[in-house]
């Protein structure tokens, strides 16, 4: 015990750096100090600009080279309720071949712009939910898109929604605040 208690004592008391007072050392020391951060920061910026080359590169790979604008704001705004494939499950009405889809143009722009509530009846069954209007969010450009989107996908091609179809709906019920009632809708498609 004595014996690893001294080799102890011996090492605590051993200088552990030796200094020289020659110049020439101590400005190759400094030196290659300047050259190991030098070398550390190089290595630090590269590593950083991988990564932020990566993460770019994700962000540009998550958004589908197939999906069409239509398509991406049905995902944002629409399939949460309606469901990716625009059947009926869930709470909200099926969209593929409902009647509302495949209507008069206007009367689905105006339920995209302001929302609807009241009891619905799609495929025979009673629907009494709200959906909200996407007016304020969404321009008469994407409206279109997005109403493009759902006949395409859910309906028939019947007439081409338009941008100027979408403002002439928009500027005609411009003091609208409140949802559309289904009856409102049924009466003046």
């Amino acid at each position: 015990m004595d014996e690893l208690n001294s080799k102890r004592e011996e090492r605590l008391t051993k200088p552990v750096l030796t200094f020289s007072h020659n110049s020439s050392t101590v400005e190759s020391d400094r030196h290659d100090r300047s050259v190991r951060k030098h070398r550390v920061l190089s290595v630090t910026r590269f590593c950083l600009l991988v990564v932020l080359a990566g993460c770019g590169d994700h962000r540009r790979q998550d958004r589908s080279p197939q999906a069409e604008p239509g398509q991406i704001q049905f995902q944002s705004y629409c399939a949460a309720c309606h469901q990716y494939d625009g059947q009926r499950i869930g709470d909200a009405p099926a969209l593929a071949g409902s009647q509302w889809v495949t209507g008069p143009a206007s009367r689905l722009i105006r339920i995209v712009l302001h929302g609807v509530r009241g009891p619905m009846v799609v495929d025979g069954k009673t629907y009494d939910r709200e959906m909200p209007g996407f007016g304020q969010i969404l321009s008469d450009t994407q409206v279109v898109s997005l109403l493009s989107y759902v006949r395409k996908q859910f309906g028939a091609p019947y007439e081409p929604i338009t941008a100027e179809m979408v403002g002439r709906v928009r500027a005609a019920n411009q003091k609208r605040t409140q949802y559309w009632r289904v009856d409102e809708l049924l009466e003046k498609p």
